[in-house]
């Protein structure tokens, strides 16, 4: 997936700033003698630098097209991204589609390790990630780049899948202590079957379309002449 090897070059630069933003906080939880183990402060860490990355990805990663016509800036039917995808970007995997998400995961998996109230029941999470790229998708049609409705499911896409990891490892790791304050996770096993399934099918139906599209002829959406 070549968006991600592209957004490598920034992990550094997001790395320091998170822990500029975190360290601050660290200390004075010590302080008020309120320490945190050590894994919840890696991932209030990993958290914060996450959405440093979010921040430098969505707004100034790409140089901003203000010249845009508000028309061209959004694009409300879903569907035009994946045809995009399939026809000229050599499927869904190697495009932005993944990256979308990719882009998301991370904060669907590291909600409940922080907040614990989003531990018990995942749809909190999935409406906190869906809120969020919404309000992206709103504020970057302002500031002159381009609103998708694809962008949106994708992402919500990617916070179904880090939900399900994080309820995939709540399970596989319940018995190990040095994970339990981050990972406390209530769903019964139908929630854990529920979500193994979530990520099968994230996971497969790209893999199918595109391997659809490259056995047919002329692929699942052929150009036009």
């Amino acid at each position: 997936m070549s968006y991600l090897f592209d957004a490598v070059h920034f992990l550094p630069m997001t790395s320091v700033l998170a822990a500029a933003a975190y360290l601050p906080l660290a200390i004075l939880l010590q302080v008020k003698k309120k320490p945190y183990p050590w894994i919840r402060h890696l991932c209030n860490y990993l958290l914060a630098g996450y959405f440093a990355a979010l921040l430098y990805v969505t707004f100034f990663w790409a140089v901003t097209r203000s010249d845009l016509p508000l028309s061209d800036r959004l694009h409300p039917l879903p569907g035009d991204s994946f045809r995009f995808a399939l026809q000229y970007d050599g499927g869904l995997w190697s495009s932005q589609i993944m990256w979308n998400v990719c882009l998301f995961m991370p904060l669907g998996a590291l909600l409940p390790c922080v907040f614990d109230p989003l531990r018990r029941g995942a749809w909190k999470t999935v409406l906190f990630c869906f809120a969020l790229s919404l309000g992206i998708e709103v504020a970057q049609y302002f500031v002159g780049r381009v609103a998708d409705a694809d962008d949106l499911i994708c992402n919500t896409l990617g916070g179904v899948f880090g939900r399900a990891l994080y309820t995939a490892a709540a399970w596989a790791f319940k018995k190990v202590k040095a994970f339990a304050p981050v990972l406390e996770d209530h769903v019964k096993t139908p929630g854990h079957i529920a979500a193994l399934a979530a990520m099968a099918l994230i996971l497969l139906v790209p893999t199918a379309l595109d391997l659809v599209n490259a056995a047919l002829p002329n692929g699942l959406f052929p150009i036009a002449d």
